[in-house]
C-alpha cells in the first residue's frame, strides 16, 4: 500500500508555508479594519465647512468690532474702496449753567460772564484751561484734541471775575 503524504504546500520554485504569509495576513487583516471605520463622506464635507464658516464669521465679528472701536470701516471684499460712513456727531463736552453761588444766594445768568474748563491727560500733573467767554455757550467740541485719557472740570465766572471752585472731575477716553 501506499504510504500517505503530509499536506505541504509547494510549489515547483519553493516550498510556501502558513508562516512566510503571516505578515500578508496581518496586513490585510489591518487593512480591512481601517477601511470599515471610515466616516461617511458627506458628514465630514459638511462638519468641515460648517467649521470654516463659523471661524469666518467669529473673525468677521472681531474685525468689525475692532475697526469700529478705531473709527474705520472694513472694505467690502469685493469693492477695493470703501463706502463713505454716515457722519458721527462730534464728540463734545457739556454742562448747565449754575443757579446758585457757592454760598447758596441765586446766580441770576446776567451775572455769569463765561467759563472756564480745566483739562489734563490724566498721566499729566498740570491742567489746561479753555476759556469760554459766552455765557450762553454751554458746551465745547473736543475735536481738536489728540486721541487720549482725558480729565475735565469746569468753573463759572461771575461779572466781577469771580471763579468758583471746579466741578467734580470727568473723565473722558478720546480714540
Amino acid at each position: 500500500m501506499k504510504r500517505a503524504k503530509p499536506y505541504r504546500f509547494s510549489s515547483q520554485r519553493s516550498e510556501f508555508t502558513l508562516f512566510a504569509c503571516l505578515p500578508f495576513i496581518v496586513f490585510m487583516s489591518a487593512l480591512t479594519l481601517l477601511t470599515g471605520c471610515q466616516e461617511d463622506d458627506r458628514a465630514n464635507h459638511s462638519t468641515i465647512f460648517r467649521a470654516s464658516d463659523l471661524a469666518n464669521n467669529r473673525l468677521d465679528t472681531a474685525a468689525g468690532g475692532l475697526l469700529e472701536t478705531l473709527g474705520q470701516q472694513k472694505t467690502p471684499a469685493n469693492n477695493s474702496v470703501a463706502e463713505e460712513p454716515a457722519p458721527k456727531p462730534a464728540k463734545a463736552l457739556s454742562w448747565s449753567a449754575p443757579q446758585t453761588r457757592e454760598d447758596g444766594s441765586a446766580l441770576k445768568a446776567g451775572n455769569i460772564a463765561g467759563f472756564r474748563i480745566y483739562y489734563r491727560l490724566r498721566h499729566e500733573n498740570s491742567f489746561n484751561v479753555i476759556p469760554v467767554d459766552s455765557p450762553d455757550r454751554t458746551s465745547q467740541p473736543l475735536t481738536d484734541l489728540p486721541p487720549g485719557a482725558y480729565e475735565f472740570a469746569i468753573t463759572t465766572v461771575d461779572a466781577e471775575g469771580l471763579e468758583s471752585r471746579r466741578s467734580a472731575p470727568v473723565l473722558v477716553d478720546l480714540i
